[in-house]
């Protein structure tokens, strides 16, 4: 019995190691495939490169036979503005500048006012609402004042006539 469970044994470890042995073919083959694939595409490289080199040279010497046919013509450099332009820009920034000093200084004024917190002359409306407002006050208390005595009364009236209505009421007149 054991020999025959040996034998499967051995059977099937042959089995694994042929199909270990393909696996490894297969994988064997794709490299070499993968390899062969690499050193065609670097070959292709080579010969575009080499291609590329060719088509400048030719773009080169191209170049060189036109400019044997067509000379160049030096234009000698501008050397700058005549005097009259000169002038004319110098008063045209002189006009920038006094627009800009005659918008910017009044806003500038203004903000430096506000910084510095300076009373302006709507405080002078603050302080006649000032007034206004502590004579409203003064208004409110005094209304105040009435309507506590006003409820004063009420309490005293209330409690008057619930007293009268806990005095027995006499029949004789």
């Amino acid at each position: 019995m054991h020999i025959q469970s040996f034998q499967t044994q051995v059977a099937e470890a042959k089995q694994q190691a042929i199909a270990a042995q393909q696996d490894a073919a297969a994988a064997a083959r794709e490299a070499v495939a993968a390899a062969r694939e690499q050193a065609r595409a670097q070959a292709q490289m080579a010969r575009d490169q080499a291609q590329m080199a060719r088509d400048q040279a030719q773009a080169a010497r191209e170049f060189q036979r036109m400019q044997d046919q067509f000379p160049v013509i030096a234009v000698p450099p501008v050397h700058g503005p005549s005097p009259r332009q000169e002038k004319m820009m110098f008063s045209g920034f002189v006009l920038v500048v006094l627009a800009a000093v005659v918008i910017f200084y009044p806003l500038m004024r203004a903000f430096a006012r506000r910084l510095e917190g300076r009373p302006r002359p709507a405080d002078a409306l603050d302080m006649a609402s000032s007034e206004r407002l502590q004579r409203i006050e003064q208004a409110i208390d005094a209304m105040a004042i009435e309507i506590e005595r006003i409820s004063e009364g009420q309490r005293f009236t209330t409690r008057l006539l619930a007293e009268r209505a806990d005095s027995p009421i006499s029949l004789k007149s």
